[in-house]
């Protein structure tokens, strides 16, 4: 394992570009926009090549020696590491932790500056003198394995010391698709390799400033690109550049100081006599002017073209024939050896020709800043490539070439560090493999240098759904608790003390208690599975607490609905979902708990599309926050399958009737008295959504797009819920339409709100209005671009659907409440039933005609809530709660 702590201080000083405030509470690391001292360095570390868990400033007296870090005494050096504390008591506020830029300075995180800071060593250990320990990672002679750069200490970022930095932001592995974006940037480092008298002027002697970089003269990459910048600095064409770098090569293999043993043949093209090149030979070495003054007299010598065949002197010039032509045009007219020979291939053999870069070749004579602007460009479009191993066996599997995008945020974050606009990725490939597997983002420079950032993610073969739905519970009639290890080892449990029962919800995770002998107590255990198989009925649980009561010789058996697992596990950090539909997500990893798990989603689960950065959720609480942000999806959990979990917009109309009367399977008949609680508390039928956002930037959430979308509709986007535009300056109880507006831009005098006509109807025209805050769902800048319409309108809806949800739960509703016999095992909550009571008075009574009316026009009602018990003799009943609505209760979506 090797560690560049050159790309470690870089990942530390992205962070302070970022402008990481300091927390010991979140991330640590940097990824939610918090860090601390130690979550910094391990972030860094790893970045730098490391796999370590982020520990504290404690573990890193152990894991430090484990990367070949030993301790070592003043003067310190650059990628030296302090650690304060004890061994053993240093977590927590009792340690700190940093990295040193050279003697005397060192970076770290730290709760004085509220983030990442450079600091005298000196001055900030003088605070409180604490025990200190200072690791070094060393070469055989002791001394630092990585040289510093020039401008380690300085307090502002550069391309030096920022050189091989970056991180993936977002990243996804859904079905055969995995996404990542985020930004790399590395640097050509500045270095004197081809000396120069002046910085400013790219055309005085020796000055590298046109080559765009250093040039590596070990490689004929780098020597192709040093050859491509001076050509297209004089405005030559590029086929024409291309035609004689490969001539050049041929020659020469790009060297302006080539010299052949006799002495004949010198430079690019291996002049000879002076009396026959007139001054160049005079200009034989690899300085950037003499390069160019060897390139610019071939430009200008005509009398030693002649055509034969290949085309004229203007011709070539002009660059409009191939690369190849233009090659062997330039080798018979100029050159004119006795053998013809392919040289176009030959220099396509060892040079990458796409990754050249040609600036934008516009003038002959271009100024500094010209220059700079190229080499800006040049930095930006070196080849990126990201490259996946087998996390098994560090097995290269493939190499994907990247685009680079621009990053307008990442170079405001870093005004100082040139080139580093160009740095930003944001893709998607098709990718699958039998094992796990990790990446590598890789910049290749032009003269061929990897700068290679390690990435902390690890992603996983895809575990899917199971196929089978499984065993039919409904029926197995007799009673039996089945309790399953981790092993497959089966105990059984036939004997209960007193009754037991659940309840099941919509969103909701059912729980069921019972009590067994104390001696029963053994075959249960924490996390256990435990199938409660109960006439035609089945609780599928698992154990989750065990209470002994020694006095009375019993055990009490609480047990969690096996959706209780969805707790267990996490989205990991900033996990992004971009259209795709609720099977497609929660049918597989990393979303679906286990493959043990049975997925039934219905049509409309399947149309609906999901667009939510994931970060650090449950598995349950991503499942919850993709229904909540739709108008009409639900979960649910049922007593008929194991580990079956159904997503979709249910409300099927069941063949049952509930009814006082009757004597046919279909009735469930009522056994006691009907409970109906009117409840009103809730209402609001005009909703205003907003970001909570403290400014009124162009992120901002607003639905002003799904405004726009209706009225091209011409219609509500949803029936029953218009978008309207409130008069913010009036507070009347009515609707206000406005005409058709093809474009309105933000502003904090236009408010728009979404009407529930129903709700408005039955609260007979009130008007009641309630701000929702929907602010983990604004739109959001991507690669620093200005957010799309396409964006903005996508995040719009989302906000639209969510709201339109809650406008509709929030409905006046009766809640009414009966008890029936045995429940047939097809029926669950979120089903519709025909509902026949008899006192239509005590139902209707105060309602408005409006009400009445729909009321009256159907006897079908939503079960909401089913609660099960058996009594002490095992018979059946159920409490039904029924509802014309659905609706939620709190976080119960």
């Amino acid at each position: 394992m090797t560690i560049n702590m050159q790309t470690a201080i870089s990942h530390m000083r992205a962070l302070m570009g970022k402008g990481v405030t300091y927390s010991q509470g979140g991330s640590r690391t940097g990824a939610d926009g918090t860090a601390d001292c130690s979550g910094a360095v391990y972030a860094s570390l790893n970045a730098a090549g490391a796999n370590l868990f982020a520990g504290n400033t404690d573990s890193m007296f152990r894991d430090l020696p484990k990367l070949g870090f030993s301790k070592t005494n003043p003067p310190y050096a650059y990628g030296d590491i302090f650690v304060w504390g004890i061994e053993g008591q240093s977590g927590g506020n009792a340690g700190h932790t940093g990295i040193f830029l050279d003697k005397d300075n060192v970076i770290h995180c730290n709760f004085t500056a509220n983030g990442v800071s450079i600091d005298n060593y000196a001055a900030i250990h003088s605070y409180s003198n604490p025990p200190a320990t200072v690791f070094r990672l060393a070469g055989q002679s002791g001394e630092p394995v990585t040289e510093p750069t020039k401008d380690a200490a300085k307090q502002e970022n550069t391309k030096e010391n920022m050189d091989n930095s970056g991180e993936v932001e977002e990243y996804s592995y859904i079905g055969k698709r995995l996404c990542l974006k985020g930004w790399h940037f590395a640097s050509d480092p500045t270095k004197e390799a081809t000396g120069g008298e002046s910085d400013d002027d790219p055309g005085s002697s020796g000055s590298s400033g046109g080559a765009i970089g250093s040039v590596n003269w070990e490689s004929i990459q780098s020597r192709a690109q040093f050859f491509v910048s001076i050509c297209t600095e004089l405005g030559i064409p590029k086929n024409t550049t291309l035609a004689l770098a490969a001539n050049a090569y041929s020659e020469s293999t790009l060297d302006p100081a080539a010299a052949e043993a006799n002495g004949m043949g010198k430079g690019y093209f291996q002049w000879s006599y002076a009396y026959n090149w007139g001054d160049v030979p005079n200009h034989m070495t690899r300085s950037y002017a003499d390069a160019k003054f060897q390139i610019e007299y071939a430009k200008s010598y005509k009398a030693q073209w002649i055509s034969v065949g290949y085309g004229s002197w203007e011709q070539f010039w002009s660059g409009a024939a191939s690369p190849s032509d233009l090659t062997m045009a330039w080798l018979m007219s100029w050159e004119r050896p006795a053998v013809a020979t392919d040289r176009w291939a030959g220099f396509n053999r060892v040079v990458n020709v796409d990754a050249l870069d040609f600036g934008n070749g516009r003038s002959a004579t271009r100024s500094v800043k010209a220059v700079k602007q190229t080499k800006e460009t040049f930095e930006g479009n070196a080849k990126e490539i990201i490259e996946i191993f087998d996390a098994t066996n560090d097995k290269l599997l493939r190499t994907v070439d990247v685009e680079i995008k621009a990053r307008k945020d990442i170079a405001e974050q870093n005004p100082n560090v040139e080139g580093v606009k160009w740095s930003g990725f944001d893709l998607c490939i098709d990718f699958e493999h039998k094992n796990p597997f990790y990446i590598q983002l890789v910049r290749v420079r032009a003269d061929g240098a990897r700068k290679v950032l390690h990435v902390q993610v690890l992603f996983f073969p895809h575990s899917s759904s199971r196929s089978d739905i499984g065993h039919d519970y409904c029926s197995d009639d007799y009673f039996m608790i089945i309790c399953t290890d981790k092993k497959g080892k089966s105990e059984f449990v036939r004997d209960i003390l007193g009754g037991l029962g659940w309840g099941i919800g919509p969103n909701e995770i059912p729980m069921c208690t019972f009590t067994v002998p104390i001696d029963e107590a053994k075959k249960f255990d924490g996390h256990m599975d435990c199938n409660v198989i109960i006439y035609k009925k089945m609780f599928d649980g698992i154990v989750k607490t065990i209470t002994l009561n020694k006095d009375d010789e019993t055990a009490t058996i609480e047990i969690d609905h096996k959706m209780a697992e969805w707790e267990y596990r996490q989205i990991p950090n900033n996990y992004t979902v971009k259209n795709r539909t609720f099977p497609d997500v929660f049918c597989q990893s990393p979303f679906l708990h286990s493959t043990e798990w049975y997925i039934d989603a219905d049509a409309e689960a399947h149309k609906e599309k999901i667009n939510y950065a994931f970060s650090r959720q449950s598995h349950l609480e991503a499942l919850d926050k993709a229904v909540e942000l739709t108008d009409n999806l639900w979960w649910r959990v049922g007593t008929c399958y194991d580990r079956h979990l159904e997503i979709g917009e249910f409300g099927e109309k069941k063949n049952y009737i509930i009814s006082e009367t009757g004597q046919t399977e279909r009735h469930l008949k009522i056994i006691d008295q009907v409970s109906i609680t009117k409840e009103f508390e809730q209402v609001f039928n005009v909703a205003t959504v907003y970001g909570e956002k403290s400014d009124s930037s162009q992120a901002s959430l607003t639905l002003r797009e799904a405004y726009l979308d209706q009225q091209q509709r011409g219609k509500p986007i949803i029936e029953g819920f218009p978008i309207v535009i409130l008069n913010s300056t009036a507070n009347k109880e009515q609707k206000n339409y406005y005409t058709n507006i093809t474009k309105i831009a933000s502003s904090n005098s236009l408010e728009f709100a979404i009407l529930d006509e129903f709700s408005i109807n039955l609260e007979q025209g009130k008007l009641i209005e309630k701000t929702i805050s929907m602010n983990d769902i604004a739109p959001f800048e991507e690669g620093g671009k200005a957010i799309s319409d396409e964006e903005r309108s996508k995040q719009s809806m989302i906000a639209y659907k969510a709201a339109v949800k809650q406008l509709k739960s929030a409905r006046r509703r009766d809640v009414i409440r009966v008890r029936i016999g045995e429940l047939p095992c097809d029926l669950n909550v979120l089903d519709r039933v025909y509902f026949d009571y008899h006192n239509y008075v005590t139902l209707f009574d105060k309602c408005s005609r409006y009400c009445k009316k729909i009321y009256g026009a159907s006897d079908d009602f939503y079960i909401t809530q089913i609660e099960t018990s058996f009594d002490n003799n095992l018979v059946e009943t159920n409490v039904l709660t029924l509802s014309k609505e659905l609706h939620r209760d709190g976080d119960n979506y």
